[in-house]
């Protein structure tokens, strides 16, 4: 959504969530492989890789009937080039064109579903990653009768689909309430699971920080428990393995979209 807004201490609510975005994936255990064209992990690739795609509309624009510039990610050659990337040095430059190029009005999601869905085809179905796809507006989502069919693409990958409201004030209003009934229904079942409507300051907290731990709001639907329990057998019978804050690098394991 466009998130023009002032949120709480934040004057500008889009750029406030960006900067969260590059401060998130400083902390990601990231898989280290750059974007390329194409299917672009092998069987046995570990840890993480993300793609950052915007989303809005400018419904005083149309094109045939069709509304433009809802969807944005930047062009090859800059950053990830709207691709999945394990590299922080292509994730940063991701964040400084997605605030260069800011979406500014609407909130209009079947192209970004759709973009998503062509990201993650290129995330290879024997790798071992999961697909995870993290929805975040600030507005009631206005092409709703519009993504059944982006949906079911994304179900038909096993991807799951997280949301976040973000309201302004810590009292739900009826703007929150529309979004959160507009968004709800896109994520995962059971969709309260895979759904929050949280403050700006409350999300890295709340929803992105506890991606990767398994007893997260979010990491124990995203996390490989049977890794979880292999890891904790090894420990036990005195083998220490890598990446104590995650747990281990393999269970988390993912393609992520946000």
């Amino acid at each position: 959504g466009s998130m023009s807004q002032n949120f709480g201490r934040h004057p500008h609510g889009f750029y406030a969530l960006m900067e969260m975005v590059r401060d998130w994936v400083k902390t990601l255990p990231l898989s280290g492989e750059k974007a390329v064209v194409g299917v672009n992990s092998a069987a046995g690739s570990e840890k993480l890789r993300v793609a950052l795609v915007q989303f809005s509309g400018h419904p005083e624009f149309f094109t045939s009937g069709e509304i433009v510039n809802s969807v944005a990610f930047p062009p090859v050659g800059v950053g990830a080039g709207g691709r999945l990337t394990g590299d922080l040095t292509e994730l940063s430059a991701d964040v400084d064109w997605h605030e260069a190029n800011y979406l500014e009005a609407g909130t209009y999601i079947e192209k970004a579903l759709v973009r998503a869905g062509s990201i993650f085809k290129t995330s290879s179905p024997v790798d071992g990653r999961k697909r995870v796809l993290i929805i975040i507006t600030d507005g009631q989502i206005q092409d709703e009768d519009k993504l059944a069919a982006a949906r079911k693409d994304l179900d038909g990958m096993d991807v799951q689909t997280f949301g976040i409201v973000v309201r302004r004030t810590d009292q739900l209003t009826a703007n929150d309430i529309a979004a959160e009934a507009s968004l709800k229904p896109i994520t995962s079942d059971p969709h309260d699971d895979h759904f929050l409507n949280l403050m700006i300051d409350e999300i890295p907290e709340k929803a992105l920080n506890g991606i990767c731990d398994p007893n997260g709001p979010w990491g124990h639907l995203i996390v490989d428990q049977a890794a979880i329990a292999a890891q904790t057998q090894s420990q036990q019978a005195g083998v220490h393995r890598p990446c104590p804050n995650y747990g281990d690098k393999v269970p988390c394991s993912a393609d992520m979209g946000c």
